[in-house]
């Protein structure tokens, strides 16, 4: 499936031009640095807008699964504790080949990534879902008092 780039997601959200999307590319082509970090440098991009971008590129490439249509393994549950999941709204789902297979949402991937790059020492492979329906199953498998779970609700990026 062909993904799309983050300068064509720049240039639709109205960061970056197309101009300035070619000269990144061929300062790239010469340093070989990845393209978010280079707009930043370059045309002082924000990186929550470089941020965004790559979000919106994973989402498109990957989709968004239906955790009702998941087969959701007790044993990688254990992965991480009940804070743990909320505060990241992650869930762990199950492993495939050699992949721990988490479902999170859109808004929290990218806290997602970092939490679980220095925590976790295996290769996670992130399913997107709809972050309504990853709360009520958080809430099914780490269930927590309400007042916990609204809190969790505002911690996202």
């Amino acid at each position: 499936m062909p993904g799309i780039q983050i300068g064509q997601l720049l240039v639709e959200q109205g960061v970056l031009t197309k101009t300035q999307v070619n000269h990144i590319l061929k300062i790239q082509k010469m340093s070989h640095r990845p393209f978010g970090d280079l707009a930043e440098r370059l045309y002082g991009i924000d990186p929550k807008a470089v941020e965004d971008a790559w979000v919106e590129q994973y989402v498109r490439l990957t989709g968004v699964v239906d955790l009702e249509q998941q087969e959701i393994d007790t044993e990688c549950l254990r992965t991480l504790n009940r804070r743990q999941a909320w505060q990241f709204h992650l869930l762990p789902i199950n492993r495939l080949q050699e992949n721990l297979n988490m479902a999170t949402s859109a808004k929290d991937l990218v806290r997602a990534v970092n939490f679980t790059c220095r925590k976790l020492d295996e290769p996670v492979y992130f399913l997107i879902a709809e972050r309504a329906q990853l709360r009520e199953f958080l809430m099914k498998h780490y269930p927590v008092p309400q007042y916990i779970a609204q809190y969790a609700a505002t911690m996202s990026t």
